[in-house]
């Protein structure tokens, strides 16, 4: 095989390399801009109501407080995550924990959870962070 000969293939070799490279790079963009584009930005503060109260039934031996949450958007949503602050008389973060909404909740709709109370919280701060929408639907 001549000089010119190995010279060329080198070259179309090169330019194999060059496209195989642009096209994986092309597949990192895509990928990068889909996942992107899963992320869910925090729902604006009129979507959801969450709201609280001390368990009324008093049979269980730890305090715990009833979470309500209430679907104020027009599109019913399922695997509603929500950061549940204890504050203390101060105003002062005591503990965090973190709890999911079970069950799809429907427009307008509302479910409750209950929880266990946090050593030394006075007061809750309840905040949904995260949900999956599953349909728009009609309000009930």
């Amino acid at each position: 095989m001549g000089r010119g000969r190995r010279d060329e293939l080198g070259a179309l070799g090169g330019r194999l390399v060059v496209r195989v490279s642009l096209a994986l790079g092309l597949v990192l963009v895509l990928l990068t801009t889909a996942a992107r584009g899963q992320d869910r930005a925090q729902p604006g503060s009129d979507w959801f109501r969450v709201s609280w109260a001390p368990q009324a039934d008093g049979l269980t031996p730890t305090p715990r407080i009833e979470v309500y949450v209430h679907n104020d958007s027009s599109y019913r949503v399922t695997d509603v995550r929500l950061r549940v602050e204890g504050l203390n008389a101060e105003s002062h973060p005591v503990g965090q924990q973190f709890t999911w909404a079970l069950g799809d909740i429907v427009p307008g709709g509302e479910t409750s959870f209950v929880i266990e109370t946090m050593p030394g919280a006075a007061t809750y701060r309840i905040a949904v962070v995260s949900f999956d929408l599953v349909s728009l639907g009609q309000a009930p």
